[in-house]
């Protein structure tokens, strides 16, 4: 018999993800550390050192610290922790790329190569090119329907390797597939406030005063706390 989905025990705070960075006293600095490895993102030297601080913050929020950001004095171990998140997030985007090409070339290649052969008549041709463009449409709608799975799919899967010190774990599926199911409502709320916050962060030289780039390491820690309450009022569940 299955043992039934633990439930959460609350709902995660909307607001306070928003300002809980401002109750650390040295959280701008933090910050503008963090919008300068985001600027390094430019270049992929950041990359590492931001997905390790954010699962740095993930882990801290979901062991209900006061004060979740971390410090920036473990430079090697940020990006050793940012390093294994970077490695889970390309095998799935590498993996997604192929799946959606081998799609797309059965979808769309024969049928317009055909059309466009000039070996058949022309309503032969026209069939096949009118084909190749039904397959044109049926292949994008696939790619938004798994676009949209990817969203919601991957901070869960990305929250888990994090947790568990695991590159493995990145790719337990079933277990992240639960834990989406187990928590729907904190998860989709942790989402839709990484949304929020990352519009917000468009206008990041108006509402920090400090720039673009520490704007977007804000939305960036805003989803860290999000997912860690997700996890931390359901600890069982992931």
């Amino acid at each position: 018999m299955a043992t039934a989905a633990p439930a959460p025990s609350g709902t995660v705070d909307f607001g306070r993800c928003f300002t809980f960075l401002t109750e650390d006293p040295a959280w701008l600095t933090k910050i503008l550390v963090g919008g300068l490895f985001a600027l390094l993102t430019m270049v992929l030297v950041g990359i590492p050192f931001v997905a390790g601080y954010w699962a740095r913050t993930l882990k801290n929020v979901a062991a209900g610290k006061p004060h979740p950001l971390p410090e920036w004095d473990d430079l090697g171990g940020i990006f050793g922790d940012g390093l294994r998140l970077v490695g889970v997030y390309l095998v799935y985007a590498i993996g997604l790329a192929l799946v959606l090409g081998l799609i797309g070339g059965v979808l769309m290649v024969p049928f317009i190569a055909l059309g466009a052969s000039g070996e058949l008549d022309d309503g032969a041709s026209g069939l096949f090119a009118a084909l190749g463009g039904l397959g044109t449409l049926v292949f994008w709608a696939i790619i938004m329907v798994v676009s949209l799975a990817a969203i919601v799919y991957l901070p869960a899967a990305m929250a888990r390797a994090a947790l568990r010190d695991s590159f493995s774990e990145g790719f337990a599926w079933r277990e992240i597939v639960g834990f989406i199911q187990a928590n729907l409502g904190n998860y989709a709320l942790a989402l839709v406030i990484y949304l929020v916050a990352s519009f917000l962060s468009q206008f990041g030289v108006i509402l920090c005063c400090v720039g673009i780039f520490p704007a977007a390491f804000w939305a960036y820690e805003v989803l860290a706390y999000g997912l860690g309450e997700t996890v931390r009022l359901n600890p069982t569940s992931i």
